[in-house]
């Protein structure tokens, strides 16, 4: 299914320096989503040779549960993927991130490249893709970044129920804490009305004490303060219901 990408010479550490500091080049997480383990090894391996550190996926659900797990910094997603097409999961992708993103696939249609850019992509390359290139369209994505005032998003690891905050603070949350955070996060910027958080705890609000969600909340609030994680971006829509809003 997959196209082999063309075997490029490492550039050399003076090209290197020039595209980005190599003290920052070492520190760079790049989730490397490739369902054949051939051509992932080959990506891999010359992608350690230009300084960047290099996670591994080879499904839709494993690069969830990276992204949910480590700090990520660019992730390089092949689109024909075991458990789905990575073009309709990247709005989901997104809710998860906001580093760049770099399609590497062999199906190059321009229908396909337009939607991958619409759908929340940074860039579009066709297999087979020349390394050397990726590389620098990996260097210039995070030079742009790093010069970016956007702060990094909050993460929730999903084997521990930690919510992790953008200065790197993070605490343990409760089931009940954690299925109402989720449910929020996977809709963000919009309400979530007090009815449908219910029924995600399991729970019919015809039967439920509103006031028990009230002390969620507050526990939530206070939880966030003392763990110095910084401000919640949980805001309150009387009458409606609860978003997470991050800036």
């Amino acid at each position: 299914m997959s196209a082999h990408a063309a075997k490029q010479k490492p550039s050399s550490k003076e090209a290197l320096r020039f595209i980005m500091d190599n003290r920052f080049m070492q520190r760079i997480n790049v989730l490397l989503v490739e369902d054949d383990a051939d051509l992932r090894q080959e990506v891999k391996d010359y992608l350690e040779t230009e300084g960047y550190n290099v996670l591994e996926a080879g499904t839709l659900k494993e690069t969830l549960e990276v992204l949910q797990s480590q700090h990520v910094q660019a992730v390089v997603l092949d689109v024909g993927l075991p458990d789905g097409h990575a073009l309709d999961a990247l709005p989901e992708l997104r809710r998860n991130t906001d580093c760049p993103i770099v399609m590497m696939t062999a199906w190059g249609q321009l229908p396909l490249r337009v939607k991958g850019l619409q759908q929340g992509a940074d860039y579009y390359l066709v297999k087979p893709v020349p390394l050397a290139e990726l590389s620098a369209v990996l260097a210039t994505l995070l030079r742009r970044g790093s010069s970016s005032s956007s702060p990094v998003s909050w993460k929730a690891d999903a084997a521990t129920r930690t919510l992790m905050a953008p200065n790197g603070s993070s605490t343990p949350l409760t089931t009940s804490e954690w299925v109402f955070v989720q449910a929020l996060r996977k809709s963000p910027g919009k309400v979530v009305s007090r009815e449908e958080l219910v029924r995600n705890l399991g729970q019919d609000p015809k039967n439920y004490d509103p006031r028990r969600m009230d002390t969620l909340v507050q526990r939530l609030r206070h939880k966030s303060e003392a763990a110095k994680l910084g401000e919640l971006p949980l805001r309150t829509r009387h009458g409606q219901g609860y978003v997470w809003e991050e800036r």
